[in-house]
Parts: C-alpha cells; sequence; structure tokens
C-alpha cells in the first residue's frame, strides 16, 4: 500500500510538472506573440508617416504599394491568431487530460484506502 501510494505521489508530481512545462511554453509563446505585433504595429507606424510625409508634398494621390503590405500584415495576423486559438485548443486538452488523470488517481487512491481499511478490519494488515 505504501508502494502504490509513493507512485501515485510520483505520478501526480509527474503530471503537474507536465502542466507547468506546458504553461511555461504558453508564455514564451504569448511574449513572442506580443513582440511581433508590437514590430508589425512600430513599421506600420512608420510606413504610415511616410506615406502622410509624402502625400503632403505632393499634390498628385501617392500610389504605392501600402494595400499590399498592409495585406501582408492582415496575413501574419491571421497567421498568428490561428496559431494562439491552436495554443489555447491545446492548453484546454492538457487541462482537461490532467483532471481526467487527477480524478483517476483520487478514485484509486480513495479504492486503495477502501482495501486498507478492510485488510485492517480483518486482520490480514497490521496497523503499524
Amino acid at each position: 500500500a505504501v508502494v502504490s501510494t509513493q507512485s501515485t505521489f510520483l505520478l501526480y508530481e509527474a503530471v503537474v510538472s507536465t502542466q507547468s512545462t506546458g504553461n511555461n511554453e504558453l508564455k514564451c509563446a504569448l511574449a513572442e506573440y506580443q513582440e511581433t505585433v508590437e514590430i508589425i504595429m512600430s513599421k506600420y507606424r512608420g510606413q504610415m508617416a511616410a506615406f502622410m510625409t509624402l502625400s503632403r508634398n505632393q499634390e498628385e494621390p501617392v500610389v504605392s504599394n501600402n494595400e499590399q503590405v498592409l495585406q501582408e500584415y492582415v496575413e501574419k495576423m491571421t497567421d498568428l491568431l490561428a496559431i494562439s486559438d491552436e495554443a489555447v485548443k491545446r492548453d484546454e486538452k492538457m487541462d482537461h487530460d490532467i483532471d481526467q488523470e487527477l480524478a483517476r488517481l483520487r478514485y484509486e487512491n480513495k479504492y486503495l484506502r477502501d482495501c486498507l481499511k478492510i485488510g485492517q478490519n480483518f486482520g490480514s494488515i497490521d496497523r503499524n
């Protein structure tokens, strides 16, 4: 019974360690996402400032590749959103899996305690 309790505890530690690793990976992904958004926005601001300067200096409207650049940014943002959605789905699945494993371990622990109690009550297991 002591060995089962130790193995249950070790399994619980492994599950907690896995969840911690997953959380760290999500934190890293979020930090990368935020950096990427900040880079995109700073480039966008720079291009818009240049565009505004050019349009003030010229009488004719400036035709440039701003639409193409904006479309590329939109595509990149769409990709980043898809990646973050996938990360959220994986995190939710991991949480669900951990909850299931924890429920199974709790049930197993209760069953083992009941077996130990029966053994003690009928004298086949020493209480000491």
